[in-house]
């Protein structure tokens, strides 16, 4: 989920735990501790920042904080950063400069479609490596010492969210690597103009800020990690800063995750139906 926080500074010390993981429509979901109290995160990597609700935050007695602007996929909403609140996940905790209050009643009940009060955002992942099953349902630390399974990819950041290279219609391109992207793939308008890509219809989305109607295309091969997958819809990100492509859990689920962020890395090893990386395993 594109999620930027202008300005956030983060502090970061890390423990070690293992973790079932909740996958729900499309998202991911941990347990979390925030300001001391026991709360359901959606994981998110492609948010610069931790969210929570107001309610959340009346909870753990936070003070009302600092007036602040969000920028999000579907706008502009008002909220608050509020600092110093210790955030406990995974046995990571960290203390961001800025943690975020915003009323997330619309994305719980449009997006998400989970009662949700917290997001977890990139700052676990800036703080362990960590090893991901979506399929699974698992999420756990991995060890920095090994080498992980399957194909590194390296990191590139874009706009504050990691990016990682896929080839898309024979064309080398830049991913967003958006694990809190549960809608499916997205594509930047001028991506879209230099594949020559056709629009095939409209689907409503958007985040934060609200819902917007995105155009939508057909992506003949998208190659991820020496996987391949064919005839993929993908809507259209008409956000200026959009980087080529964002894949998210619809992609993402096809591969048993390692992620390094210190190390500026991923790995992705192919499963399932996607099991053979070297010659391009074809989903229809």
């Amino acid at each position: 989920m594109r999620l930027v926080l202008l300005g956030a500074l983060l502090t970061l010390s890390a423990g070690a735990s293992a973790e079932r993981l909740i996958v729900d429509n499309g998202r991911l979901f941990i347990q979390a501790t925030i300001g001391g109290v026991n709360t359901e995160a959606l994981l998110d990597s492609g948010a610069e920042a931790t969210l929570i609700d107001p309610r959340l935050a009346a909870l753990a007695k936070l003070p009302e904080g600092q007036p602040i602007s969000l920028k999000g996929s579907g706008g502009e909403a008002p909220a608050r950063i509020v600092p110093d609140v210790k955030v406990e996940a995974l046995g990571v905790t960290f203390t961001p400069e800025a943690l975020v209050v915003l009323d997330m009643t619309d994305l719980s009940t449009r997006l998400i479609k989970r009662p949700t009060q917290a997001i977890v955002g990139r700052e676990l992942f800036d703080a362990a490596r960590l090893r991901i099953d979506i399929n699974g349902g698992t999420i756990d630390h991995a060890d920095p010492a090994a080498a992980p399974p399957g194909q590194r990819l390296a990191l590139t950041a874009h706009a504050g969210i990691e990016s990682v290279p896929v080839m898309v219609n024979g064309t080398s391109a830049q991913a967003e690597f958006d694990i809190g992207n549960g809608s499916g793939v997205l594509v930047s308008r001028a991506m879209a103009k230099k594949l020559g890509l056709k629009v095939t219809g409209q689907q409503s989305g958007g985040g934060v800020g609200g819902e917007t109607r995105r155009d939508t295309v057909m992506l003949d091969r998208l190659q991820v990690a020496g996987a391949i997958f064919r005839d993929v819809r993908a809507a259209i990100d008409d956000l200026p800063n959009a980087n080529d492509l964002n894949i998210g859990t619809s992609i993402l689920r096809n591969f048993l995750i390692t992620t390094d962020f210190k190390q500026r890395a991923v790995w992705l090893e192919p499963v399932g139906s996607v099991s053979q990386p070297k010659t391009g395993a074809e989903r229809g």
